[in-house]
């Protein structure tokens, strides 16, 4: 009777399809016992994935569809419309946008095509600020709770885990023994940390990502494309410029120049590129400026270093903050 139960138990596991990797990352931590399907690969353009008809068919079979939201996913809808799973459509109770409660970046006064390839909703790649995982975290428990509510103190308690670990790694042990973690989060949210901190004393106190993360305070660095603003703003870098001329577009000849003349002045010596993105024309640039490609990850799996959530933000420490 038992081993039947673990086969039923198995065989119902919620269903639960992610758009992205650390989405994916992050579900599997709350829901542990669930089948986690991930459809886009970090190793490529998230904006463009194909809806193949096998995706629609996983899709289809889906209890939880869990995506980013704010326009990254532009396939979603078409991918949504030939699933023909209704349980997981917007505003139903299989449906999460994990990005709900974050407040967007960069969100465009005005709209036109010679901007670029810009997002009405604001920057959508959220999750490279480690504070807006917690948010993520908790949409996603709460969606996976409409749809398996006999083990929703389940995935509030390890939503809960989640936000605790992240306090630790983003602030350290001891800050968040003395402070308490809500309470760094606000300050930090706020932009008001660093200087609660220094007024109390408490500078010493700082570890985790934002204490690894203090060579990068300050620092100029170029980006390929716009996609780190949320990384920038928690670790307060200094960015230069972008290699593309606008979002999606190529750089012109009178571009290229501006900025090599813009990181000669900086001192900038890193220029970041997702490791999706062709780095031919940042290798040129850094020839002429001394500066050095680091090729980043993007998400989870988008380099081997990598594995998970809590390496990619290391990775991106160590590789943006090295000398």
């Amino acid at each position: 009777m038992i081993a039947y139960f673990l086969l039923l138990s198995s065989v119902f596991a919620t269903e639960v399809v992610c758009t992205l990797p650390w989405l994916g990352d992050l579900t599997q931590r709350i829901a542990p016992d669930a089948e986690v399907t991930v459809l886009a690969r970090a190793i490529e353009d998230p904006h463009y994935l194909s809806p193949t008809p096998a995706l629609m068919a996983k899709v289809g079979r889906a209890d939880l569809y869990v995506e980013v939201g704010l326009g990254l996913e532009l396939w979603s809808e078409r991918l949504l419309d030939g699933a023909g799973n209704p349980k997981i459509r917007v505003g139903q109770s299989g449906y999460v946008r994990a990005t709900k409660g974050i407040s967007p970046l960069q969100v465009p006064e005005q709209l036109t095509r010679a901007q670029g390839d810009l997002h009405p909703g604001g920057n959508p790649h959220v999750w490279l600020d480690p504070l807006n995982s917690i948010v993520a975290a908790k949409n996603i428990s709460a969606g996976l709770s409409r749809v398996d509510p006999d083990n929703a103190a389940d995935y509030a308690k390890r939503s809960a885990a989640f936000e605790a670990e992240v306090h630790r790694r983003v602030f350290g042990e001891d800050l968040v023994d003395f402070m308490g973690g809500e309470l760094l989060d606000r300050l930090a949210r706020s932009g008001k940390l660093m200087q609660f901190l220094e007024s109390k004393g408490l500078t010493e106190r700082l570890g985790g990502w934002l204490k690894a993360g203090s060579p990068l305070r300050g620092k100029s660095v170029v980006f390929y494309h716009q996609s780190w603003i949320y990384f920038v703003d928690r670790f307060g870098l200094e960015v230069t410029g972008y290699v593309e001329d606008r979002p999606g577009i190529a750089p012109s000849a009178a571009h290229r120049q501006e900025l090599e003349a813009a990181m000669k002045s900086a001192g900038t010596g890193v220029i970041g590129v997702t490791s999706y993105y062709d780095d031919r024309l940042a290798g040129v640039l850094a020839d002429k400026t001394g500066a050095r490609v680091e090729t980043l990850p993007g998400d989870v799996g988008g380099t081997a270093a990598a594995t998970d959530y809590f390496a990619l933000i290391d990775t991106l420490i160590a590789q943006v903050g090295r000398p």
